[in-house]
């Protein structure tokens, strides 16, 4: 197979657009290797599966299904809204079509191939947010010529090539025998997630304040065990009584303050640290405290455990009075 993609390529390469017959020699010898490369990679995979598009009930969320353009591998990414097409190719650096992009002057740069690296002169294009999936990387310039001639050849439009550079910083595997590109998980911004639990669960601390049981019962998840200075509790039963003995019994002249010490996430569940105050008609505690909420089947949040201590009295100035 990889004789036929040579003779093909090379053929086509030879009525190039006039734009494409100013590239350097050793542009094009590297453009010929690179496309040349990925032919060998996939005639030497025995396990490539037929047709044009991978089973999308055997793909997951970070799963991206690979298409071809004849032999070639290609998948779809957005670029400022837009899907355009991409050949996958992990020996060379990501270049773009000029023809698909508008670009800045003249540059020169080096590219690099799985056989080496060499300098041409290319345009760069700023390209405001690339997608990959879920994955998406902002502000990249990156350098374009014209690809037309492997388009032609393939027989699809293909808009750049996705090389190795970004398909690294996205964590992107690629599986040959599946014809599916997989994608490491993003990155989950744990404070923004915890913003969002919090503006979900405000109604829990009202509850508390204002001495509601039933309400604040429902912001438990019902095997939730609470650990205090007074006792371990388990379940929402036995947690809500000992509440209501405990603090609920000053409402409503009840105030609870929190201030976020650290936080981290795991999938769909969130661990945190804080500081907390409680003020009450004949007392104020002060302490330290860890817990863990998570996402319900119905998507909404619960407290899975609560596990509070007491500060040392000297060190109680210490906390502040707002969240």
């Amino acid at each position: 197979m990889d004789w036929m993609v040579r003779n093909k390529f090379v053929t086509r390469m030879r009525a190039l657009h006039p734009t494409g017959q100013q590239l350097t020699g050793a542009w094009m010898r590297l453009l010929k290797l690179t496309v040349l490369g990925i032919g060998g990679l996939l005639a030497g995979t025995d396990a490539w599966c037929q047709g044009s598009v991978a089973e999308q009930n055997s793909q997951s969320a970070d799963e991206i299904p690979i298409e071809k353009c004849d032999v070639l591998p290609v998948v779809r990414v957005k670029i400022a809204g837009s899907e355009m097409r991409f050949l996958l190719d992990t020996g060379a650096t990501t270049i773009l079509n000029l023809r698909s992009f508008a670009s800045d002057g003249p540059k020169e740069i080096q590219v690099n191939s799985w056989n080496g690296t060499a300098a041409t002169s290319a345009r760069e294009v700023r390209l405001p947010e690339l997608a990959l999936g879920s994955h998406r990387l902002k502000d990249l310039r990156l350098p374009a010529i014209d690809l037309s001639p492997i388009g032609r050849a393939c027989g699809g439009r293909v808009d750049g090539i996705l090389g190795v550079d970004l398909l690294d910083k996205m964590g992107v595997t690629i599986d040959l025998k599946r014809q599916v590109a997989s994608m490491a998980p993003a990155e989950t911004d744990a404070r923004v997630m915890y913003g969002q639990m919090e503006a979900h669960m405000h109604h829990c601390a009202d509850a508390f304040g204002q001495g509601d049981a039933q309400e604040l019962e429902e912001c438990f998840d019902p095997d939730i065990v609470l650990y205090s200075p007074d006792g371990e509790y388990r379940g929402r039963k036995q947690a809500v009584e000992y509440l209501q003995a405990r603090y609920m019994k000053y409402a409503p002249n009840l105030c609870y303050k929190m201030k976020l010490q650290d936080v981290k996430s795991f999938g769909d569940a969130l661990w945190y640290s804080y500081e907390y105050e409680i003020t009450a008609p004949q007392e104020r505690v002060v302490g330290h405290g860890m817990s863990m909420c998570r996402k319900d089947g119905n998507g909404k949040w619960v407290i899975l455990n609560l596990h509070n201590s007491l500060k040392a009295p000297d060190t109680e100035a210490g906390m502040t009075n707002n969240r």
